[in-house]
């Protein structure tokens, strides 16, 4: 933290001034959010280099959206809204709505959803490839085929990203994963089973942005360029 003068032991567990560099290590995922928080208090680090995380489920409609009745509206789902600012950009020119949840779709996006769907809709999922997670857009599919306020509706669910395929073709790094319930756990192992991935292992978004080539803004707008005509997702 560049301070002027080592007034305190560096050894032991206190966090004091590194004099000896070594490699990163997974378990230091853990202690960055506190570092990078204090680099950020102490000016080090712009406050808007840091991509925050929040609980709420936020809904980003469109300025304007297109007349044209035979075209689909399209939403990009994504369960991390640290990601938001990537995305929403993107989204905006293509007069898509985003929709950021924490974990799994509530009820009541579901229904704001169904009450927004004036026409076919399209929803482009996006969410880590975890135990935990890998199953957002099949939960989302099953809670607006569940919903009362879906009959009638055209709404199809696609997953964009991440997909096991993905992972593997761009050679994006895994990390230590959730633990999940036993049953999450088994079917996460048979999903990722074709590629040999471990189930203890995960992929994150966040890699697109150094892995995938214009990173994750890219990834997205190549995804809405693909379902934005009137064809049906394959």
């Amino acid at each position: 933290m560049r301070r002027g003068v080592s007034d305190y032991p560096i050894c032991g567990k206190l966090v004091g001034e590194i004099r000896i560099c070594r490699p990163y290590t997974e378990g230091d995922g853990e202690r960055l959010p506190k570092w990078v928080s204090r680099a950020r208090k102490l000016g080090f680090i712009p406050e808007d280099a840091i991509l925050d995380e929040t609980p709420e489920e936020q809904v980003f409609l469109p300025g304007t959206s297109s007349n044209d009745e035979t075209k689909p509206r399209i939403e990009v789902w994504v369960n991390k809204s640290s990601l938001n600012q990537l995305i929403l950009p993107v989204c905006t020119n293509h007069e898509a709505t985003l929709v950021s949840v924490s974990s799994k779709p509530s009820r009541a996006a579901v229904e704001n959803l169904c009450q927004r769907s004036d026409r076919p809709t399209i929803i482009l999922c996006l969410s880590d490839l975890s135990v935990g997670t890998f199953s957002f857009c099949r939960d989302l599919a099953t809670a607006i085929a569940d919903a009362k306020s879906a009959e009638g509706k055209d709404i199809r669910v696609k997953r964009i990203g991440l997909t096991p395929k993905q992972v593997f073709d761009l050679a994006i790094p895994m990390v230590q994963g959730e633990q999940g319930s036993k049953e999450d756990r088994k079917m996460y192992e048979t999903y990722i089973k074709p590629y040999e991935f471990s189930r203890k292992r995960m992929a994150e978004l966040d890699a697109l942005e150094a892995y995938h080539l214009g990173g994750l803004a890219k990834f997205v707008e190549e995804a809405l360029s693909r379902y934005e005509d009137n064809s049906k997702p394959d």
